[in-house]
């Protein structure tokens, strides 16, 4: 080996690998110290990720057990309270039997009268006092039953069966591909491919059946505006019309559709690329988008922009015409945002119009503005088949840009008609499907989902299917979902942990509004949240706030089928008390505590009849408290009242006891989480202690083996004496 002074290899081979075996001899001190092997994602990406996981699931857990103890004590609380109530109908049914004796005499009773009274506002007391946390729990806050209405219990009411509303989706078709030529002065496309529209074309654009059949893909100039320009496209007999459009800003102001799709074609497709916005200012009855036969959006995640204000066209669909008509149309997977004038949004034109089955699957739909209907029939007698919202997002609200349409109340408004449903003035649709989406309306005059206004028997809509979604909105004289004023609905289902918000002065939540008529009402397993209900209701037996009529009933111009308890299955959350004991969202038990008032006991409404019925002045009084006067298997008042708060406290114990079992199971979860958390974090100190005495001793040698290297340098010297 060389002998050098300048570069002293060796030397710097060993410090290298001392740096190394301190970093080693770092990282394994860390690992003895902390006592776990992953103590940063340096250690195991995947094992960190997981652990991490694993810490947040056992806070969680932890918390959820909290939650379980917290509520076992809130129900104890409240199963102390009605045990003083039940003590208190004991008390109150011993004077009742001492009462019914003639052993007394009238005196006697009114001096029982007075201990009995004293025994129901203790009863009182007790159910304004008994509170958690400032909470009260016995005054009907957590009641299962609202307002005396039909009655029935469902734990699993108001569970979420999935999420609502429409999801992103990304472009995963982008048409034909190439180079692209420049749309023909003359417009006429007569091959498939790729066209750039000129910023200076005006004028129609044709695509002949061979280029529509093969595929015709058409954008324009980044960041110009296209003026008058339409879009003809024909296909041969049963054949299928392709087109994709791709960031086109089209303005017409002629009245002619700015793409109409040939009526020849079995199935028309327009594929839609990036952002594309369509103004239709001066069509008399043209639709922007006229479907042909049948039409298919795929949105692919893009967005498609129309304003269509002057006339009876629809932005997406057909003209507003009575010889217009088409087959189906289907939109997917994109955000829509559509202004109409006197038709559909989305669906058949005005004056008698008539379109297919409408389906909108994976969708935001917003709408601004309009007369007749959303998504659906146009108005003066135009129809429609089925209409079927799936996974989407639907908002029609007011927009400050088309201030033309104002409400009767004054409130900002969006259509002034149907949001999902028939047109106005005798139009029709068939039955309305909605699922897993959310639906926001603030319209004016008709239902938010199903009949339009002023209708007749030609008009309305048939059966209103609505599942897992939000209904949320206003309308002045119809039902959130149902019929609008004067219009026909068939029956209507509400299923699976539906929500209803609803302000209407005229309409109900669920049924019908102002002088309209609806089939039977179904409703299962679903949390509703019913605001202004008003003038709403099923019967005269079975009152629930907003569901059945709106305003209008006393005129007999509408009625509900009846709805007996044995035949429509009803269940109402009410407002239970949440104990929440998951990591989800929906992961909780609802605790239903009815009201245990005296009023309540006796099923009375006012303190009059409550003082009517609950008397022991005379002995014939105190007998009918008891038990009917000829019939001695008929339960008196008395008897009726200490059941009632009997089934209660029961209840109680069966929720605590089901908390109880709950909190074993969320136990067992967090210590086998904590188990499995320990496999992957937790260092083996025996194993680690190795290692870092491993480490500790090759620190130890390269430190040495440093300083002989340093030293070999020095032998230079030698050859200098």
């Amino acid at each position: 080996m060389a002998l050098t002074v300048l570069n002293n290899t060796a030397a710097a081979m060993t410090l290298g690998e001392l740096n190394k075996n301190v970093s080693n001899l770092g990282k394994q001190l860390k690992k003895v110290a902390t006592g776990t092997k992953i103590t940063g994602a340096g250690d195991g990406a995947a094992e960190y990720n997981i652990a991490e996981k694993m810490q947040v699931q056992l806070r969680s857990l932890a918390q959820d057990i909290e939650n379980t103890r917290t509520g076992r004590s809130i129900l104890k609380v409240a199963e102390g309270g009605i045990q003083g109530i039940v003590d208190e109908l004991r008390d109150m049914k011993q004077l009742a039997i001492n009462a019914a004796n003639d052993t007394n005499t009238d005196a006697d009773r009114a001096t029982i009268q007075k201990e009995f009274d004293e025994k129901l506002r203790q009863i009182d007391d007790i159910v304004s006092t008994t509170n958690y946390n400032g909470k009260l729990l016995l005054n009907g806050t957590y009641a299962r039953i609202i307002e005396g209405g039909i009655t029935g219990s469902n734990q699993n009411a108001g569970a979420s069966t999935g999420p609502r509303g429409a999801t992103a989706t990304s472009v995963t078709s982008t048409g034909p591909t190439g180079a692209a030529t420049n749309v023909p002065s003359n417009g006429q496309i007569d091959y498939g491919g790729v066209y750039t529209i000129p910023a200076d074309f005006t004028g129609t654009i044709n695509i002949s059946s061979v280029a529509a059949a093969g595929g015709v893909k058409l954008s324009q100039v980044s960041g110009t505006t296209l003026t008058d320009v339409n879009i003809v496209v024909d296909a041969p007999q049963s054949g299928t019309a392709k087109l994709w459009i791709e960031n086109l800003n089209i303005t017409n102001s002629t009245n002619n559709n700015v793409i109409q799709f040939s009526a020849n074609s079995s199935v028309n497709v327009l594929t839609l690329i990036g952002d594309n916005n369509i103004e239709l200012s001066n069509a008399t009855t043209k639709a922007a988008i006229n479907m042909g036969k049948n039409l298919e959006i795929q949105g692919n995640g893009s967005s498609l922009t129309i304003a269509n204000t002057a006339g009876s066209g629809a932005c997406i669909g057909t003209d507003g015409d009575s010889s217009a008509s088409a087959g189906n149309l289907s939109i997917t997977n994109g955000t829509f945002t559509l202004h109409s004038g006197y038709g559909a949004a989305i669906g058949s034109g005005g004056d008698g119009a008539t379109i297919g089955n409408i389906s909108i699957y994976n969708a935001t739909v917003n709408m601004t503005g309009g007369t007749f209907a959303g998504i659906g029939s146009g108005g003066g007698g135009a129809a429609c088949g089925d209409i079927t919202v799936r996974h989407s997002t639907i908002n029609d609200l007011f927009d400050a840009s088309y201030p033309e349409h104002a409400s009767p109340s004054g409130r900002p408004v969006g259509s002034i008609d149907t949001c999902i449903g028939s047109g106005y003035s005798g139009s029709s649709c068939g039955d309305i499907r909605v699922e897993d989406c959310i639906v926001h309306a603030e319209n004016s005059d008709s239902a938010l989902v199903g009949a339009g206004d002023a209708g007749d028997p030609d008009g309305g809509c048939g059966d209103i299917f609505i599942s897992n979604s939000d209904i949320i909105g206003y309308s002045d004289h119809g039902a959130a979902v149902g019929s609008g004023r004067n219009a026909t609905a068939g029956e209507i289902w509400i299923t699976n942990a539906t929500k209803i918000q609803h302000e209407s002065p005229d309409g109900a939540a669920i049924g019908s509004g102002e002088n309209g008529h609806v089939g039977k009402i179904h409703i299962d397993k679903s949390s509703l949240d019913l605001l202004d209900a008003s003038n709403a209701y099923v019967d005269s037996t079975h009152k629930i706030p907003g569901i059945g009529k709106g305003r209008g009933h006393s005129t007999g111009n509408f009625d509900i089928d009846p709805v007996p308890d044995e035949t429509v299955a009803v269940y109402l959350d009410g407002n239970p008390l949440k104990i929440h004991t998951g990591t989800k969202a929906n992961q909780r038990i609802n605790c239903f505590i009815e009201n245990l008032g005296a009023k309540a006991l006796f099923g009375v409404k006012t303190d009059e009849e409550l003082a009517a019925v609950a008397t022991v002045r005379t002995r014939v009084s105190a007998q009918r408290l008891l038990g009917d006067l000829h019939d001695p298997s008929i339960e008196g008042p008395l008897d009726k009242a200490i059941n009632y708060a009997l089934g209660e406290i029961t209840q109680m114990g069966a929720y605590i006891n089901r908390l109880e079992a709950t909190e074993e199971t969320i136990t067992i979860n967090h210590e086998n989480t904590t188990s499995s958390e320990s496999v992957i974090r937790d260092a083996d100190m025996a194993r680690e202690m190795t290692e870092y005495t491993k480490s500790n001793i090759l620190s130890q040698a390269a430190q040495s083996m440093l300083a002989q290297a340093n030293q070999n340098s020095s032998s230079v010297l030698s050859l200098l004496q």
